[in-house]
């Protein structure tokens, strides 16, 4: 299946979020990128100090991206549209993400645009809350690191695109750490009947002591 990795930007939580930005990343199979922010002043003008201190700086940044929320809705819509006529019968493209809210305000933003091939954009989507495989361990030590790296680049966090990019990344990260540990477990000896019933003479001081 095609796996689309999806982070969104918007005003704030308190009251009614509005979509600023949109990132979206497809898998290494299908390499290719969708970004586009709005330049709606009503927007602009909702945006908490976080989105105007994190988000707001950063918006400009992208050849082309800058597009009023209706066009962002179509652009989107265009965007997935190519990406389902490559699918096969039966599949699906899996929109990952962290938030429920990003699939929220994708889905209103493709719906709100009113293009005619909104309704069969929407049903070749399948949306995947990925939080809990990207969002620890290996998953999150891996958005750090690209985090890091990407702090003096001119995307950082917090701008939609770089962070699509990074759930991408960790949710690898995390997919290739659990292949490891499967195939080291695989690989390890049988259990002994000698190690799955231990006498106490062949524990260690510690395990004794609590016995």
């Amino acid at each position: 299946p095609v796996i689309a990795f999806l982070d969104t930007e918007f005003t704030g939580l308190v009251g009614d979020p509005q979509l600023l930005s949109v990132g979206i990343v497809v898998g290494k199979d299908c390499p290719c990128e969708f970004y586009a922010e709005v330049t709606d002043r009503t927007r602009i003008l909702a945006a908490s100090s976080f989105a105007r201190d994190a988000v707001l700086p950063q918006f400009g940044k992208v050849a082309g991206a800058a597009c009023s929320y209706l066009e962002l809705g179509r652009r989107l819509s265009a965007f997935l549209a190519t990406l389902s006529r490559s699918l096969k019968a039966g599949e699906t493209i899996e929109i990952a993400f962290e938030s429920d809210k990003d699939w929220e305000f994708l889905l209103n933003a493709v719906k709100d645009a009113g293009v005619a091939q909104s309704e069969s954009v929407v049903g070749a989507l399948s949306p995947v809350n990925v939080y809990n495989i990207a969002g620890f361990a290996a998953g999150d030590l891996a958005a750090r690191s690209y985090f890091k790296a990407q702090a003096l680049a001119p995307l950082s966090r917090h701008h939609a695109l770089c962070d699509a990019r990074a759930l991408r990344i960790a949710f690898d990260a995390a997919n290739a750490s659990s292949a490891v540990a499967m195939s080291l477990s695989r690989s390890a000896p049988p259990l002994s009947q000698k190690d799955i019933n231990p006498t106490r003479a062949s524990q260690p001081a510690s395990m004794a002591r609590a016995h």
